[in-house]
């Protein structure tokens, strides 16, 4: 056995390996000392580290499948065992079979770490990289793939779209290892973002341009699309290297590096010149985002170099780019603040062309506001003439506010005080304290000269401010007054002082000497301090009684308020004030100016630090950690008890154990903190003999907690075990865990199976699941879980089988379900192995599971092949359970699935289930018909569900052959509903009807969710059906049913003559205006064709209007039509006014918008001029009618 006696932990380390250097030097056998008994960590660490100093490979494996993770960390710090001599040993094949089955998943993820740092051989490196990525350690499997080859790199960024996020999603100081200076590696790794995203990559790249600014920017210049939006720039240094010596580059294409170049570095290295050159090349295309980015503040930073002409310079540059357009007419132009760049004679000169144009852009009656862009004079004679016809209160008090952001100095600002005394004195209290606000934004009232602070004064005096009795202004006006009379050296006002002896405000008073300079703040200060300490001093030779005490107080909280506020501290507080606070220490103890600093805690760190200075100071420190127990929930000095574990187990670590005994062992209250702290210091320095004898004495006896009974220390002590004997190392008995895993227990073990499941090695992890495998449900349900992270494939599925077949608990039945799909979910190339088993568990389903298991076996989460087994399974068992409520629920769910999903159902199964359903169907009516008894809201939702997959399968064709089968399916099923039979009473006849109505509109509404190819087929389809309709009905009763199928078939050949266009990012303007004037040219021969034949009824206009709408927003979505469907409708419009019939008129003015903007969209207007160019007095009447409700008249619109 080997002792230390160093007097700290750096003297026993050394010691430690001392002896180990001694023993290597002096050829001691390993031989013989291996098989010695180890009586502490210090033996079997002297062993591993002469072990690494003799390169003995067999025993640091043998180490490494221990499963301590002190003995493997140490092994794993042997570098020796990473090199190319022992690359047989160490690899991912040998190791995962013959290492890792013994290691805690903790200790598997150290070990890949370490060889992380250490394996540079790129091979080897590929291989460990596959392993991690298969095995869900994506972190260190990053560490790996630094240091493969280039070309592996690039196949693996070309390969996984979730690989390329990864990559994506690391920071900048990973990508210098992983791209290195490889330009190559740069180019692909950017070639991973969108074109417009693209300078995050080249920030995060930046450090290639130390290794080669030109291919820097080149690969730069040739891979970024900036979007409008670019927030991405790139740093200081880089910016300032690129203006210096590649201002060439800037300046041939300036739209890009203008905007990803900091901006401090484009206004040191650019001359005005540059300046307007920037500013042409980043204007945005459209005025529409020249306003909507705020151009002149995004880019201030360029025409701020722009000194002479610069708003002329803006003005010709915008007119440019966008001609015809408006610029400082422009509401925006005000709006945005692009005044900012005129100087203050064009801002004049804009504002008063703005008033005499009378164009009122900024609101009815609302011109007054441009008096602040003018001279104050000139504004100040103006507004005095508005002011006097201006009856709205209101809209005078804010021309008033105008004014004060005229006035540009005290001799304007006097001369307005002076005339808002005279001639506003009488506006209501909160007008004038606005007014006196806006003042005090704009100028400094500390600074006035006597004229101004004369003229404020008599606000003061309206306002009230200096009066002595009720005041209701705000109290801010009172300390402004405080100040400017104490820094002008003026005699206070009686108001002023009863004011600050009964109610001051110090953080208000605060604010307000934050304007001042350091010596007028002083002289507040000093007045106010003598103020109150000549008040205190009153008392000084009075009798101390209770009266005095409550009179002093006052005075007393207002030097603290004070001292606090000006950064004072208790030392500046006065004698005789700490002597009448002394009498009252209740009251002023809890002041933040008299608190008392946090007292020093001693920390882990404090611990460990004299831990390698002196350990005896520990045990010194033992009371100051017994009161850190007390005042923290979480006192945390693990670090240090491992410390003293391993190198001080023969002193210090017994002294620290038996404090943690005492703790729990004294007879007064027990805090649960305490027993926390207790528990968790016993099981990191006992030895197992002293936990097991621990864990023993508190073993609860029963497994339900009485707490009307049970004594509240040992329940606490409890449960801290329950807590904290995870933590112990090595790990303790099984048998003494299982003492505490049960019944009302069983939630303060929690943490204990989380832990368990990390830390401990994989054998002991299978021996505790299956320990807890065979107890009682609520703690079996726990097992489960834990047998799905650390149990083979093969075991766990003879787990699940048995514990599937043994339980009928639903909870449980529920927990075993979903941990076998999250898994398989979540596997990769092995998930056949588990789903068979889950296909077997589903079919023995009975009514009693959960609703959730059958939502999880339905659900979209498996791979389609799985997928399509489990639904077809969900129905075979569904389908067989008794027709209750919540069981015909389970059946509408899967049939609801079923036509989601028919694209990857087989035909047949879908055909069996319609088959029997038409068999069924038809004779449930007629029963219902004859008993009189309706079925549930459940029975009849799943007839719906089935009617539904009907008209799913029917209309989803795949081929001609597939048509025939459809056409025959169809045939029978209309015939069924359309029967006059005789026998057929009137009510089943209308049920019948409008079944079938509902079929053919649901066949309508989910052809389109098919393929372009398919169309064709789709409306041979709907042909036949119309054709039956019309053969069996007669016209008044399915005349909408009728526009429906034909404009269905209409839209569809639409599209499959432009399916080109289908799936394109962005459909330009004039492509969607051939679709939707194709749309009107059939609309339009389907009209005449129905005029021909007197089938056209003005009537039915809105429902027609309806239906059209309908199928245009069909041929929007499904074309992903990005403009606006106003847009849409007005194109429509104009395509059928070419068919000059009254009918189509009429039809127009019902689709056209109540209300669109003319100037927006050329078509509104062409389709408003037409129409009132129509001599036909019922349709201008109309058009008329339906713009009166609009913004924009008919004569507006058309320009007269």
């Amino acid at each position: 056995m080997i002792i230390l006696t160093g007097s700290n932990l750096g003297e026993r380390q050394r010691e430690l390996n001392e002896k180990v250097k001694e023993a290597a030097d002096n050829y001691v056998d390993f031989n013989q000392i291996k098989d010695i008994t180890e009586e502490s960590d210090v033996d079997k660490l002297f062993k591993i580290d002469l072990a690494s100093k003799y390169v003995n490979i067999e025993y640091i494996i043998e180490v490494l499948k221990s499963g301590d993770s002190l003995y493997i960390s140490r092994a794993l710090k042997s570098g020796w065992l990473y090199g190319e001599d022992f690359a047989k040993v160490v690899n991912p094949n040998n190791l995962h079979k013959n290492v890792m089955p013994f290691m805690s998943s903790k200790m598997k993820k150290k070990l890949l770490t370490a060889i992380s740092m250490h394996v540079r051989n790129e091979t080897r490196a590929a291989e460990f990289y596959k392993y991690c990525i298969d095995n869900k350690y994506t972190s260190i499997a990053l560490k790996f793939l630094n240091f493969t080859s280039d070309s592996f790199k690039l196949e693996m960024l070309k390969a996984n779209s979730k690989r390329k996020q990864m990559i994506i999603d690391c920071g900048s100081e990973y990508l210098k290892n992983f791209v290195g200076h490889s330009f190559t590696l740069a180019e692909a790794y950017v070639a991973l973002f969108p074109e417009g995203n693209r300078m995050q990559a080249f920030r995060g790249l930046s450090y290639l341009y130390t290794v080669s600014d030109v291919k820097y920017l080149d690969l730069l210049e040739k891979s970024v699309v900036l979007s409008p939006y670019n927030n991405t720039i790139l740093g200081l240094r880089i910016s300032k290297s690129i203006m210096k010596q590649h201002k060439d580059r800037v300046l041939s294409k300036p739209s890009l590096y203008v905007r990803i170049i900091h901006k401090t570095a484009i206004v040191k290295y650019s001359t005005a010149e540059d300046a307007k050159i920037y500013a042409v090349s980043v204007l945005p295309e459209n005025v529409e985002s020249f306003w909507n980015q705020n151009y002149c503040s995004k880019y201030k930073f360029i025409l701020d170099k722009i000194q002479d002409g610069k708003f002329e310079f803006v003005k010709q540059i915008f007119t440019t780019k966008y001609p015809g357009e408006e610029f400082e007419t422009h509401l925006n132009f005000y709006q945005k603040q692009f005044h900012k760049i005129m100087t203050t004679e064009e801002k004049e000169t804009w504002a008063l062309q703005q008033i005499a144009s009378e164009s009122e852009i900024l609101g009815i009656g609302k011109d007054y506001n441009w008096y602040k862009f003018v001279s104050f004079e000139k504004a100040f004679q103006e507004i005095k003439k508005l002011v006097l016809v201006t009856p709205d209160y209101i809209k005078r008090a804010d021309m008033m506010l105008i004014l004060v952001d005229s006035a540009k100095c005290q001799l304007d600002l006097a001369k307005l005080l002076k005339h808002y005394y005279e001639r506003h004195a009488n506006e209501q209290k909160y007008i004038k304290e606005n007014f006196l606000d806006r003042v005090m934004q704009n100028f400094n009232v500390f600074e006035f000269n006597d004229e101004c602070w004369s003229a404020w004064n008599k606000i003061f005096h309206n306002l009230e401010v200096y009066s002595t009795t009720d005041y209701s202004s705000k109290s801010e006006y009172k300390i402004i007054a405080l100040i400017y009379h104490i820094i002008n050296q003026k005699d206070i006002p009686e108001a002023i002082t009863t004011h600050i002896n009964s109610e001051m405000q110090f953080y208000a008073l605060k604010l307000n000497t934050d304007k001042l300079k350091k010596e007028e703040v002083e002289m507040v200060f000093k007045y106010l301090f003598e103020f109150y300490m000549t008040e205190i001093r009153k008392f000084e030779n009075v009798p101390y009684n209770d009266d005095v005490k409550y009179r002093l107080r006052r005075y007393i909280h207002f030097i603290l308020d004070l001292l606090d506020q000006y950064d004072k501290t208790k030392q500046d507080c006065p004698e005789l004030v700490n002597q009448f606070m002394k009498k009252d220490w209740d009251e002023f103890s809890c002041h933040r100016l008299l608190r008392e600093p946090k007292k020093y805690q001693v920390s882990k760190v404090d611990l460990l630090r004299d831990l390698k200075k002196d350990a005896k100071l520990l045990v010194e420190y033992l009371p100051e950690v017994k009161k850190n127990i007390d005042n923290s929930f979480k006192y945390d000095i693990s670090t240090v008890l491992k410390k003293l574990k391993i190198y001080f187990s023969n002193d210090i670590a017994k002294d620290y154990l038996k404090f943690f005994n005492e703790i729990l062992s004294k007879e007064d209250q027990l805090w649960l903190k305490e027993a926390h702290a207790a528990a968790h210091g016993i099981f990191q320095l006992g030895d197992e003999s002293f936990k097991i004898d621990f864990m023993l004495k508190y073993a609860p006896t029963e497994a339900v907690i009485n707490h009307s009974e049970i004594d509240e220390k040992l329940l606490r002590i409890q449960q801290a075990i329950c807590s904290h004997a995870c933590y112990s190392r090595p790990p303790v008995p099984l048998e003494s865990v299982l003492m505490y895993i049960k019944g009302d227990y069983v939630h303060f073990c929690l943490p204990m199976f989380h832990s368990y499941l990390a830390n401990l090695p994989l054998p002991l992890c299978i021996e505790f699941v299956e320990a807890i495998l065979n107890t009682p449900v609520s703690i079996q349900k726990h097992g489960i879980r834990l047998a799905f992270e650390c149990f083979n494939d093969e075991s766990l599925n003879a787990l699940v089988l048995r514990a599937w077949r043994k339980t009928k608990n639903i909870s449980l039945r529920l927990i075993i379900f979903k941990a076998i799909h999250y898994k398989i979910c979540k596997m990769g190339n092995t998930q056949h192995i588990l789903f068979d088993t889950l296909k077997t568990i589903a079919l023995s389903l009975g009514q009693d599971d959960d609703d959730e298991l059958f939502r999880l076996l339905i659900s979209r989460q498996l791979p389609e092949p799985m997928m399509l087994e489990c639904i077809e399974i969900a129905w075979k068992v569904v389908s067989q359970f008794p027709p209750k409520q919540a069981n015909l629920a389970r059946m509408r769910m899967v049939i609801l699935c079923m036509s989601n999903n028919i694209n990857i159902i087989r035909s047949d199964s879908i055909r069996s289930i319609i088959d029997t359903f038409m068999s069924t169907v038809f004779k449930q009516e007629e029963e219902e018909e004859g008993n009189g008894k309706k079925q549930n809201a459940e029975a009849v939702a799943l007839i719906d569900a089935k009617w539904d997959l009907t008209a799913t399968y029917i209309i989803n064709i795949k081929d001609i052959n597939d048509l025939g089968k459809k056409i025959e399916l169809a045939k029978h099923i209309l015939n069924k509903c359309l029967r006059t039979q005789e026998s057929e009473t009137r009510q089943n006849r209308q049920n019948l009807l409008k079944t079938c109505m509902i079929l053919v509109n649901n066949m309508e509404c989910k052809s389109y969710n098919q393929d372009f190819a398919r169309y064709e087929n789709v409306n041979i389809m709907m042909q036949f059906v119309l054709k039956t309709l019309q053969d069996s009905l007669p016209i008044e009763e399915i005349y909408m049913e009728i526009w429906e199928l034909r404009l269905g078939m209409l839209v569809r050949n639409i599209m499959m003559a432009h399916k080109k266009l289908k799936g394109q990012e962005q459909i330009d303007k004039d492509a969607i205006k051939v679709i939707v004037t194709a749309f009107a040219k059939e609309l339009s021969n389907l009209i005449k064709e129905l005029i021909d034949a007197g089938l056209y009824f003005n009537s039915f206009l809105s429902d027609i209007e309806s239906k059209i709408v309908s199928k245009l927003k069909t041929i929007k979505i499904n074309f992903d039509i990005k403009i606006r469907f106003m847009n849409m409708i007005n194109t429509l419009c104009l395509g059928l006014m070419s068919f000059s019939i009254p009918e189509m008129y009429l039809l127009v003015l019902n689709l056209l918008p109540d209300s669109c903007n003319p100037e927006q969209d050329e078509d509104y207007k062409a389709v408003v001029t037409k129409l009132y160019n129509v001599e036909n007095k019922e349709i201008r009447c109309n058009l008329y009618r339906k713009l009166n409700k609009s913004e924009y008249k008919v004569l507006d619109v058309i320009g007269q």
